[in-house]
C-alpha cells in the first residue's frame, strides 16, 4: 500500500479553545504518523500561495461552498468565482499573523483520512465523531452575517497533489522526518503474526 502524506493545520479559533492536543490524538488514534509539526504566525504572502489566486482554485473551493449554501435551501446571491474570491479574502483576513499549528501526517490513505477526521466543511454537515461535528456550532449564515471566514478549525488537504503542493509552501525537506513506528510493523508487513511450524 502506497502511503500518501497530507497536510492538516490547527486554526487560530482552535488554538485560543485550547484544542490542540484533543486533534493531535485524533489523528494519531486514526494511525496516522506525524512526521512534522511547527507553530507559526503566517505571513500574508504564505496564506495566499496556500489559497491560490487562481481560476481552477477559484472553481474547485467556490462550487463547495455553492453546493453547502444549496444544500440548506440558500441563494448566496452570487456565482461560485465570487463566492470564492470573497471566501478567500476572507481567510486571509482570518489566518495572517496569527498562530496556527502546521502538521504533516503520513500513512496509507493519509488524505482521505484526514478529510474525514476534520468532517465537513460546512460543520453543520459534519458527521459527529469529526472535529467539525464535535467541536463547531458554526455555519455559513453566521459567518456571513458578521463577514468573516467560517471557524473550521482546521485544514485537511483534498488530495495527495495538493498536500504536496501545499506541504512545499509551509516545510522545508530538512524539517521532515523520516523514522519508523512499531505499530507500522503490525499493519503494514505481510507476514506479520503468522504462526511458524
Amino acid at each position: 500500500m502506497q502511503k500518501e502524506r497530507t497536510l492538516v493545520f490547527i486554526k487560530p479559533e482552535s488554538i485560543q479553545r485550547h484544542l490542540i492536543g484533543e486533534f493531535v490524538s485524533k489523528f494519531e488514534r486514526r494511525g496516522l504518523k506525524l512526521i512534522a509539526s511547527k507553530m507559526v504566525a503566517p505571513t500574508k504572502e504564505q496564506v495566499e500561495k496556500h489559497y491560490p489566486d487562481d481560476e481552477e482554485w477559484y472553481v474547485s473551493s467556490g462550487t463547495k461552498t455553492l453546493e453547502n449554501y444549496q444544500a440548506r435551501g440558500i441563494d448566496p446571491g452570487m456565482g461560485p468565482i465570487d463566492l470564492a474570491k470573497r471566501t478567500r479574502r476572507r481567510l486571509i483576513e482570518h489566518l495572517v499573523d496569527r498562530p496556527i499549528i502546521l502538521m504533516i501526517w503520513e500513512g496509507p490513505h493519509a488524505c482521505a483520512l484526514g478529510r474525514k477526521t476534520a468532517g465537513a466543511t460546512n460543520p453543520l454537515l459534519a458527521d459527529m465523531g469529526s472535529i467539525r461535528g464535535d467541536y463547531s456550532t458554526e455555519s455559513y449564515e453566521m459567518a456571513d452575517d458578521i463577514e468573516r471566514a467560517i471557524h473550521t478549525l482546521v485544514h485537511a488537504s483534498g488530495s495527495a497533489d495538493e498536500a504536496e503542493a501545499e506541504i512545499k509552501i509551509w516545510f522545508t525537506p530538512s524539517e521532515i522526518l523520516n523514522y519508523d513506528l512499531v505499530t507500522e510493523t503490525v499493519l503494514y508487513e505481510k507476514n506479520w503474526g503468522k504462526i511458524k511450524k
